[in-house]
């Protein structure tokens, strides 16, 4: 296994970006956003719908060679499914719902990441080793080292840093936030939320990722999240 760096995660995202802009991002852009289907399809790439598990836990999955697996059909009848190497394969329920756009674009990301990353290292994940990813849907912190890469990858892919710096200058939020806060900063939480509505991303995603880029000092959103849940 590859063990990579956050440094080394942000060079392999860099020059994907770079030629992504020069086909996709007019010269004269105000703020660009990260379209991960175009950017999958740019790399060679297809993105794929199905019902993946009757109960959603699993949200994606690809695969670095061929290899069989299993979805559901209309009458929920288990059939098999061809990962061609090529091929992302996403819940499609995150297709059905504009308001899981968020976690769509990062489920495609990361597994793009996965596909990006078995590309570059294909002594450890080329054809012969069958890697096979799926992607889970969790709250809990990722333990995986395989799992955390592609996720950093992801976040580097769909939030480069001078996207998130236009998004902050645009929404109002000069050049750093001090504090991100539902409670204590009201006003700037709403102005991040439309950020992160305009770049197409989660608000967690969005604010883990100015956190690793020194864009924002505090982050008290998962903090919040949870005392209003207890408070329930």
């Amino acid at each position: 296994m590859a063990f990579l760096s956050r440094e080394d995660i942000e060079r392999i995202a860099e020059p994907i970006i770079a030629r992504y802009k020069q086909t996709f991002v007019p010269d004269r852009h105000l703020c660009y956003t990260v379209d991960p289907t175009q950017l999958a399809s740019f790399l060679g790439y297809q993105i794929e719908y199905a019902r993946i598990t009757k109960d959603g836990s699993i949200l994606g999955q690809t695969s670095s060679s061929r290899i069989w697996t299993t979805i559901y059909d209309a009458d929920m009848n288990e059939v098999f499914f061809l990962l061609d190497g090529q091929t992302i394969l996403i819940d499609d329920r995150l297709l059905k719902n504009q308001r899981n756009i968020g976690r769509r674009n990062f489920t495609i990301a990361h597994e793009l990441a996965h596909q990006i990353i078995n590309r570059q290292f294909p002594e450890m994940y080329g054809p012969q080793n069958r890697t096979f990813c799926d992607f889970r849907r969790s709250s809990k912190p990722v333990t995986d080292w395989y799992e955390w890469q592609a996720d950093a990858l992801a976040a580097a892919l769909l939030l480069p840093p001078d996207a998130v710096r236009d998004g902050m200058f645009v929404c109002g939020l000069g050049e750093k936030m001090r504090l991100l806060s539902r409670k204590y900063s009201e006003t700037n939480y709403h102005r991040f939320c439309d950020m992160a509505d305009y770049l197409q991303v989660s608000r967690t995603a969005l604010a883990y990722r100015m956190e690793h880029l020194g864009l924002l000092e505090r982050n008290l959103l998962v903090q919040e999240a949870k005392a209003r849940k207890g408070a329930a």
